[in-house]
């Protein structure tokens, strides 16, 4: 038998039938899996989760019906415990929690399952995400607003958040300071490499890029020109 995802039951039959459990078993090569036999022959593997949860003891009759919502109830412990493990290396938006889980070949049906119980638990929460991301990739890599609402839409962050977002987190001094921070950065290298007004204009089209406003790109260029920021 091949051994089974955790809280996936794993049936040895093909077809399941009823009938009453004779035994539960922790299987010693599998410590993770119980074998449960019905009529003396096993029927099926499952997590010791869901042996308590189901009261899967001898003398327990199971019906074919109660062993589809078993299978079904396995099918959404496995894929909550294989978003957990995903969600546990970083946060993560609802999107990519859901592109996982179908990588996974989980059935969209049971990602929903999913994505519900997690949100609602408060572990799954593109409004916290989002609160958190912007000033957070603001200060640690330097980019403006513009590219950071692109890479939260790119997340599967819903746009009406963003913007919202943006206008919360986002102070316009905070902005101009890291806009600032970087053409300090920069503005070295190009004026060995171009004349002054060729250095500008590559400065312009490098905050560009990096997400800053082309108002803000052009505050920059003038205080560079007017000299009333030695930083720059």
């Amino acid at each position: 038998m091949k051994r089974a995802a955790s809280g996936r039951v794993q049936s040895v039959s093909a077809e399941r039938q009823a009938g009453t459990i004779t035994r539960v078993t922790v299987q010693p090569s599998q410590p993770t899996q119980v074998a449960v036999f019905l009529e003396g022959t096993l029927a099926f593997e499952v997590s010791p989760d869901l042996v308590g949860a189901w009261d899967l003891r001898a003398g327990r009759y199971l019906s074919v019906e109660e062993q589809t919502r078993l299978a079904a109830a396995a099918q959404l412990l496995a894929a909550q415990a294989t978003a957990l493990q995903y969600l546990a290396a970083r946060p993560r938006t609802a999107h990519e929690v859901r592109q996982k889980l179908r990588r996974s070949g989980v059935a969209d049906a049971v990602v929903a399952q999913v994505i519900e119980r997690l949100q609602a638990r408060g572990v799954l929460d593109d409004a916290a995400y989002t609160h958190a991301y912007l000033p957070s990739r603001l200060a640690s890599r330097g980019y403006g607003p513009q590219r950071l609402h692109r890479e939260l839409r790119q997340r599967g962050i819903d746009r009406a958040l963003v913007e919202e977002a943006v206008q919360q987190d986002l102070a316009a001094e905070a902005v101009l300071a890291a806009a600032r921070a970087q053409a300090a950065k920069r503005w070295p290298r190009l004026v060995r490499t171009a004349d002054p007004g060729q250095g500008r204009q590559k400065l312009f089209a490098f905050l560009r890029r990096r997400g800053f406003s082309s108002a803000v790109a052009q505050q920059i260029l003038a205080e560079l020109k007017q000299g009333t920021e030695g930083d720059v």
